[in-house]
């Protein structure tokens, strides 16, 4: 995939369990700015965090997330909880950003045990 296969999606379509996959070594607003995505504020019940909805090419919903207090070269990468191939979907998103295995941070192990 290249960074092209990464497009902007609508929030709305985020009606769905999610599951914090993996943590990236990339700032979120770098990202945005080579990848032409927008950037949007939200608050939840941790605190203020900047939030990306996008898609991959095949439609593939996930969104990128940057709460406040972590560090700015941390990006949190979530999608649809329970997937079988949900390795492969980090892969691919990785790939979509311009992420290479090395700039992974933290990958959630117990991935397939999150409700």
């Amino acid at each position: 995939m290249t960074a092209s296969s990464v497009s902007q999606a609508n929030p709305v379509s985020f009606n769905f369990n999610v599951a914090h996959v993996a943590t990236i070594q990339a700032n979120l607003l770098e990202l945005a700015s080579r990848l032409d995505f927008s950037v949007g504020q939200e608050v939840d019940d941790l605190e203020e965090h900047e939030v990306a909805y996008l898609q991959l090419s095949d439609g593939f919903p996930f969104f990128l997330s940057k709460y406040k207090s972590r560090p700015s070269n941390a990006t949190e990468v979530f999608f649809a909880s329970q997937l079988n191939n949900w390795e492969v979907r980090l892969e691919e998103i990785c790939s979509a950003l311009g992420i290479s295995s090395s700039d992974l941070l933290w990958k959630n192990v117990a991935y397939t045990k999150t409700p």
